[in-house]
């Protein structure tokens, strides 16, 4: 008799083992890509993401996110997020405005005065209303997330304006970058970030512009230790979702569309607090890998905003609009 009720026990046990492992199983499995390796600030907050969705759609939507860029460089997911390929990823501004020509004014050098500014104008009108107009080529645009500004650093010293011209400098594949760097008398050079260091130590370009956690994270301090900080971007990122992805969300409950953007958003205000983090961590490290730093004065950043001068002349009546705005939040 004990031995019939242990067997009956243990096959009850087994049976709503079972039916839990079923209730859990996801319903959808969306595929989240970054070109970034584990433990930046980017990926710890999509994996956050993926956290936030699981839990808030009892475990029914699951996204799994794949960094390194094993699914692909950022332009090769943006072309396979169009179709459907990829769900979800994270984007630089330099990479959408090839999708998104209206995304030119918020790369202008020397936009914002610092980050606080940046945030109060992507956290308002302005920042919802480009996020509204990125949707498009099938995607969404979801939510900001915070990367830092943008510096020169390179094999030889950097002190001042002059030091510049004639150097060659890789940027991003976008012509604001290219333009900005050519303004500076030095030639822009693009090539893919993670080719980076090896042109350096080629000596195929003379250095590259970039925020400082990348700077550190991908060791470009070993190839170019001088780091000269105009800070003359400030490109925020954006978490979209593919047209398709969305489709299948809401083919399991209306309702979680809204989850993920809730969630998206979420994931970005602790993604800022990341990059806080990693920016003090990078210096610290920087600092002690012997990175020597410039900053420029008062007068070199005046002549720094003033060589951009042509970029602001040739927008157009409603982009100086943006800018006025922008300069006045």
């Amino acid at each position: 008799m004990k031995r019939l009720l242990l067997v009956v026990l243990v096959v009850t046990l087994l049976s709503v083992s079972c039916r839990k492992a079923q209730a859990v199983r996801p319903e959808l499995v969306l595929r989240y890509a970054d070109n970034q390796s584990s433990g930046y600030p980017t990926v710890e907050a999509a994996k956050y993401l993926a956290e936030l969705v699981k839990e808030r759609t009892d475990g029914r939507i699951e996204i799994r996110v794949y960094p390194d860029s094993v699914l692909g460089s950022e332009i090769s997911v943006m072309q396979q997020m169009s179709y459907g390929g990829i769900d979800m990823s994270r984007f630089s501004l330099g990479t959408l405005y090839r999708f998104f020509p209206e995304l030119w004014t918020l790369q202008l050098p020397y936009l914002y005065t610092d980050n606080e500014h940046m945030w109060r104008v992507l956290d308002g009108e302005i920042g919802d209303m480009y996020l509204h107009n990125m949707s498009g080529e099938r995607i969404v645009g979801l939510a900001w997330y915070d990367a830092g500004a943008r510096s020169f650093y390179t094999r030889k010293p950097v002190t001042n304006i002059s030091s510049l011209k004639g150097l060659t400098i890789r940027v991003q594949e976008n012509d604001m970058m290219s333009r900005t760097i050519e303004l500076l008398g030095a030639e822009a050079v693009q090539i893919p970030y993670e080719d980076v260091y090896s042109a350096l130590q080629k000596l195929r370009i003379d250095g590259a512009e970039n925020n400082l956690p990348s700077y550190m994270f991908m060791a470009h301090n070993q190839a170019a230790p001088y780091l000269y900080q105009d800070e003359h971007f400030r490109l925020a990122e954006v978490v979209m979702i593919s047209v398709d992805a969305r489709k299948k969300v809401e083919a399991v409950d209306p309702s979680f569309v809204d989850v993920i953007t809730e969630c998206a958003k979420e994931s970005g205000l602790y993604e800022r607090k990341l990059w806080q983090e990693e920016e003090k961590r990078a210096y610290d490290a920087a600092v002690k890998s012997g990175v020597k730093f410039t900053i420029p004065g008062k007068e070199d950043m005046l002549a720094l905003k003033k060589a951009m001068e042509p970029l602001y002349e040739e927008l157009s009546p409603q982009e100086r609009e943006i800018v006025e705005r922008i300069g006045n939040t």
